[in-house]
């Protein structure tokens, strides 16, 4: 919990007007925020921090790559990212989420913990399908072997009759 500490930003103090901030993130942030989809990665963030009197806008920046392991072979894969995000935050009597990009903040809180927005841009800039591209030979990067093993194991796979017997039933 002690490496978070550095992403809690106390904005009560601030003086109105823009604020940069700046982290590099790697395996550390992904263990300590407690995401076992990432492997390792190598990101930097980057946060323009604009207070105004009643609100903040929070104008985010992330580039760099993520580690994880590849759908198709378990294999790590190195994903690059480019994540361009923008929170609002108002000020009220509670904590909410008005939209995915509006939080409201209550009055009394004085500091913003962003580890965890950074977590969730990175976790949904993540594709659907995370699988090592085609070479230049038309070969997927992924290591041969356990393909193969897939492959022999996918072959020895029997189909029980009944379920064969069910292809021949004709809907019309």
């Amino acid at each position: 919990m002690g490496y978070l500490k550095d992403f809690k930003i106390p904005y009560k103090g601030l003086s109105i007007g823009v604020h940069n901030y700046h982290w590099e993130i790697d395996r550390k942030f992904f263990e300590a925020i407690e995401n076992p989809e990432f492997a390792d990665g190598c990101l930097t963030v980057l946060l323009d921090l604009e207070k105004q009197e009643r609100m903040m806008t929070l104008t985010f920046s992330i580039r760099g790559s993520v580690v994880v392991a590849c759908d198709r072979c378990l294999e790590n894969l190195d994903l690059p990212l480019a994540i361009n995000e923008d929170i609002y935050i108002k000020f009220g009597s509670e904590r909410n989420e008005e939209d995915d990009n509006v939080i409201i903040l209550p009055e009394s809180e004085y500091q913003i913990d962003i580890s965890r927005l950074i977590n969730e841009f990175i976790t949904l800039a993540m594709p659907l399908k995370k699988a090592h591209q085609k070479d230049d030979k038309g070969a997927y990067g992924c290591n041969k072997e356990v393909l193969k093993k897939l492959e022999e194991l996918s072959e020895k796979r029997s189909v029980d009759p009944r379920w064969e017997k069910l292809k021949d039933i004709k809907l019309d």
